[in-house]
């Protein structure tokens, strides 16, 4: 079968983009080597990616004879990205480079999420300022990530529900006229796996399965490096798994739900529930079991149950070789991660510690707007695309 040798240049490319961002300098004469193609070639592909300003000549080699060689060198400010991540009450912005450090960091809060057109108009003004501040031209933004709660399209760039923030069927598509670079949507917590298997505590780790733990559940999914979306682009909603038949009712209206147990608002319900008493926060509550208080050490107990109870449903039908817990979540869950740990392996015949590692995520709330500013670098420097 006949290559088209115009793939196996955007792979040699790729290739050569990927392998400089970790390196950082090389001789054209290495790059060749370590991705196995001519030295021809590598010239031929190097100097485009000069020409582009990805690449740049940094001198020279030393040598034992002959002409010295050329060391090329990655511009990690050569291009950028975007991510929104669309969250109740807040938007946040941040621009990366190609080497996914954050170059600015911005956030707007809103009450009550208004029409969809006129967000995607502060989106835009948004994104204006924050190029204008930094005196970066839209010609440079490789592309812009979104990410969003709830049930995604992102072949066709449709958010088909969002129950956290009340709607439904918002085509993305027709914002992007608004925008002089490609638009990408995601759901959080798939764009936050990509986030934790890029640059997180599951760095290139291949069979992950990420749980965000915030006012509702939501997971992400790694296989055989890229997200792991289903047939009807569905898979991760193992929130609501049931875990208790015809238990607590759950936000979906069903009942048993893993989500209606260990998200952040059945901790707290949980709570008022034993003492009557209102706990304005997860970060009251951990107050709280930080001092030992005994309804609060109770109701952890009981949480980290049914945490490792579902926990234990993902091992045996993902087979993962890490799990990571996020979300806000993260903030407070190494201080019970061990307990978590022991009760999810405690017992159990079909799967030991050694098999699966649990993890908590050292990007906590930055996962998953890194994920979708992360998602078009991908798309323009990998050669392995995770979206």
């Amino acid at each position: 079968m006949k290559v088209d040798q115009s793939v196996i240049k955007d792979i040699n490319r790729r290739k050569i983009m990927s392998l400089l961002r970790r390196k950082k300098k090389m001789t054209k004469s290495e790059l060749g080597k370590a991705i196995n193609v001519s030295l021809p070639t590598v010239i031929s592909n190097v100097n485009e990616l000069i020409e582009i300003g990805v690449l740049k000549e940094a001198g020279v080699a030393s040598s034992t004879g002959g002409r010295r060689p050329t060391i090329v060198e990655f511009v990690k400010n050569a291009k950028y990205s975007i991510g929104v991540d669309f969250q109740i009450g807040r938007i946040r912005f941040v621009l990366i480079n190609m080497n996914y450090e954050i170059i600015c960091d911005r956030l707007i809060e809103f009450d009550v999420l208004r029409d969809m057109d006129k967000m995607m108009s502060d989106v835009k003004s948004e994104i204006d300022e924050m190029l204008r501040i930094m005196n970066i031209d839209s010609s440079r933004i490789i592309g812009m990530g979104i990410s969003l709660p709830g049930t995604v399209n992102e072949k066709d760039k449709i958010l088909e529900f969002a129950a956290n923030l009340n709607i439904d069927n918002v085509d993305f598509r027709k914002y992007e006229d608004l925008f002089n670079f490609p638009v990408y949507i995601e759901n959080e917590s798939n764009a936050a796996a990509v986030a934790e298997y890029k640059i997180g505590v599951c760095h290139n780790k291949n069979d992950m399965v990420y749980i965000s733990i915030n006012e509702g559940i939501g997971a992400g999914i790694i296989s055989r490096n890229k997200v792991y979306k289903g047939y009807n682009k569905r898979a991760g909603e193992l929130g609501h798994m049931t875990i208790i038949k015809d238990g607590a009712v759950c936000v979906c209206g069903d009942k048993g739900c893993w989500n209606a147990y260990i998200s952040e608002r059945a901790l707290l319900e949980r709570y008022r529930g034993k003492t009557g008493r209102n706990v304005s926060s997860v970060r009251a509550f951990f107050e709280l079991y930080d001092q030992k208080d005994g309804a609060a050490v109770e109701v952890m107990d009981e949480y980290i149950e049914f945490l490792a109870a579902g926990l234990r449903n993902i091992i045996l039908i993902f087979d993962p070789r890490y799990i990571v817990l996020g979300g806000e979540m993260a903030n407070y869950a190494k201080g019970f991660i061990e307990k978590v740990r022991r009760r999810t392996f405690s017992g159990e015949k079909l799967f030991s510690e050694k098999d699966v590692r649990i993890v908590v995520s050292e990007l906590g709330m930055n996962a998953s707007v890194m994920g979708a500013a992360i998602i078009p670098l991908n798309l323009f420097m990998e050669v392995e695309k995770v979206y």
